[in-house]
């Protein structure tokens, strides 16, 4: 199998590092845009708020336990 080179010659391999870095920094505010906007639609709706809570309170609880036993 033959190399698959991307770009022409002038280009260098830092360049497509730099484009690549630059892609996946766009693609992680995106996530970050979509995460705070299911966010914001669960808090407006309380049930939806209600099962996200449920589902954090273990969560609180397990965490409370272990630093307690820490602090033994």
């Amino acid at each position: 199998m033959y190399p698959v080179m991307l770009g022409n010659a002038a280009d260098t391999g830092v360049e497509v590092a730099k484009s690549a870095m630059e892609t996946v920094i766009a693609a992680m505010a995106d996530v970050f845009t979509l995460s705070g906007t299911v966010v914001t639609e669960i808090t407006k709706q309380p049930v939806l708020l209600f099962c996200l809570a449920a589902g954090l309170v273990p969560v609180g609880i397990s965490i409370f336990a272990r630093l307690k036993n820490a602090a033994r």
